[in-house]
C-alpha cells in the first residue's frame, strides 16, 4: 500500500462535492459582505426626520366648572410662558402688554424662576434653567418653541401671536367628575398640570391672575387621578402640557437685530451628530461585517489549507 504525502487537517479527508460546497459558501459569504457594508440612506433620512419637539399639546380647565356635573377641558390657540421677576422693574411693562391678550384664545403661565421673589416656585426655576435653558428675566416662550428674551423683545409678544400657526394634538379629552381626573391622551409623555392662582405683586398694587403656584405629573398612560385635596380651597386655573422628557429647541421669534437666531444651535448640531454616529446604519453593517469576517476567518484558512493538501497515491499493484 502507497503512503500519503500529506496528512489532512483534523483527520478529514474532503473529497469532490466537500470542496464544491466550501466554494459555494464562500461566494454567499462574500457576497452577504458586499450587501452588508453598503450604506442604508433610508434608515438614516428616517432618523432625521423625527420630530423634535417637548410639548406636544395643551389644554385648560378653570376652577369655576368643577363644580358643574360636567367639567371638561378645551384647546388654547397658543400657550404662553412668562418668566418675570416682581424685583425686575422692566417687567412691569411686560405685564402689561401681556395682560392685554385675550386669555380666551391664548393661554398665559406667570412664572418666578427668582428666588429673591416671595413668590418664588422650584418648579418654574428647572423649567427656566433646563428645559429652556434661559438667562435672562423677562423671557417670553411661545408654543414651547419661540422665544423673545428681554424686555424688548417681550413687547412684541402680540405681533408673534399674530404670525402662529401651531397645532396642538395628542390629547384627546380631559374630564374632571368627584375628585377625580380622567384623560386620553397618546401614550409614552408626561402629563404636566399646573396650577395657576391670582397672586398680588411684592412691590405693587396690582396682581398676577396667572401666576404658577403648583405642579403635578403624570404618566399620560395612566387615564385618571383623585386629585381633590390638591384642588381645595383653590381658584383659578389648570393648564395641562403633554411634555416630551429632554430640553426644548428655541428660536428667535423677534424682529430685532438678535432675531432669527437659533439659541440652541450648537447643543442641536452636537445632539444630531450623536443621534446619527448611534443610529447610522453603515457604521453598524462595517462592525457587523467585521465581527463575522473574524468569526469565519478560522474556516477560510482550513479550508485554503484542505485545497492545498495533493491526492493519496494509488496503491501499488502487486506483481
Amino acid at each position: 500500500m502507497g503512503r500519503r504525502k500529506g496528512t489532512p487537517f483534523f483527520n478529514t479527508c474532503p473529497n469532490f462535492h466537500t470542496i464544491i460546497g466550501a466554494k459555494f459558501s464562500v461566494h454567499i459569504m462574500v457576497l452577504f459582505l458586499i450587501i452588508a457594508f453598503l450604506p442604508n440612506h433610508v434608515t438614516s433620512e428616517e432618523v432625521e426626520s423625527q420630530d423634535t419637539r417637548v410639548l406636544l399639546d395643551v389644554n385648560v380647565m378653570d376652577s369655576t366648572c368643577l363644580d358643574e356635573e360636567s367639567c371638561t377641558s378645551w384647546r388654547p390657540n397658543n400657550l404662553i410662558e412668562y418668566f418675570g421677576a416682581d424685583w425686575c422693574e422692566p417687567c412691569i411693562e411686560v405685564e402689561e402688554e401681556i395682560r392685554s391678550i385675550d386669555s380666551n384664545q391664548s393661554v398665559i403661565i406667570q412664572h418666578h424662576p427668582s428666588n429673591s421673589d416671595q413668590t418664588f416656585f422650584i418648579q418654574s426655576k428647572m423649567k427656566f434653567e433646563n428645559q429652556y435653558r434661559l438667562l435672562f428675566i423677562p423671557s417670553i416662550v411661545v408654543n414651547g418653541e419661540s422665544l423673545l428674551t428681554g424686555s424688548s423683545q417681550a413687547l412684541e409678544i402680540n405681533q408673534v401671536l399674530e404670525n402662529q400657526n401651531q397645532t396642538f394634538s395628542g390629547i384627546s379629552d380631559i374630564s374632571y367628575m368627584n375628585g377625580t381626573l380622567y384623560w386620553n391622551a397618546s401614550d409614552g409623555y408626561n402629563l404636566n398640570i399646573w396650577k395657576l392662582e391670582n397672586t398680588m405683586h411684592e412691590f405693587e398694587n396690582y396682581s398676577h391672575p396667572n401666576l404658577a403656584t403648583s405642579l403635578l405629573s403624570f404618566k399620560s398612560e395612566n387615564k385618571s387621578a383623585n386629585i381633590s385635596e390638591w384642588l381645595e380651597n383653590w381658584d383659578g386655573r389648570l393648564v395641562f402640557m403633554l411634555e416630551d422628557i429632554g430640553p426644548a429647541k428655541l428660536i428667535s421669534a423677534s424682529t430685532l437685530p438678535s432675531g432669527n437666531y437659533d439659541f440652541n444651535s450648537d447643543d442641536s448640531k452636537y445632539s444630531e451628530e450623536l443621534r446619527n454616529e448611534k443610529l447610522n446604519p453603515s457604521t453598524i453593517a462595517i462592525i457587523t461585517g467585521l465581527i463575522m469576517l473574524a468569526i469565519l476567518l478560522p474556516a477560510l484558512i482550513m479550508f485554503q489549507g484542505l485545497r492545498k493538501l495533493e491526492p493519496e497515491d494509488k496503491p501499488e499493484e502487486e506483481e
